[in-house]
């Protein structure tokens, strides 16, 4: 299957704490325009919360590391069952700054168009995190 793969990695000027709280804390990762509802632990469910209070993702943790990975799925919004994406971020930590990896594996084939647009957020998505974990350091 092709367009099934995204894979992006972004370098961020600050510690993986910074960084990891971008994801687990509510004031950091409001920033992003919401926050995670859930208690941080493998097989407990995570959705992601925006400001204007609706929520837009549903999934359940698969894998989950302090300050190193999270791992989680991405369920259809309506049925709540079918698996969309599997998503990993991965924190890599070097002397002055911290490599964000982040990977979604789709369970479908996305058209052409589609795909480029899913990889356009994700570079959205990637900078949004660097420039809310930078803040976060300062």
């Amino acid at each position: 299957m092709a367009n099934t793969h995204i894979i992006k990695s972004i370098r961020i000027h600050a510690t993986p704490l910074s960084v990891w709280r971008v994801f687990t804390d509510p004031k950091v990762s409001r920033r992003l325009g919401g926050h995670y509802l859930t208690d941080w632990k493998k097989g407990s469910s995570l959705q992601w919360k925006g400001d204007d209070g609706k929520v837009y993702t549903y999934g359940i943790i698969l894998d989950i590391e302090q300050e190193q990975i999270l791992k989680h799925n991405l369920l259809d919004k309506r049925t709540k069952s079918r698996v969309n994406s599997v998503i990993t971020y991965r924190l890599e930590r070097n002397a002055d700054f911290t490599i964000l990896h982040a990977e979604e594996e789709l369970t479908f084939s996305m058209r052409d168009d589609d795909f480029d647009d899913a990889l356009e957020g994700w570079d959205m998505v990637m900078e949004s995190i660097k420039d809310a974990a930078e803040k976060e350091e300062k």
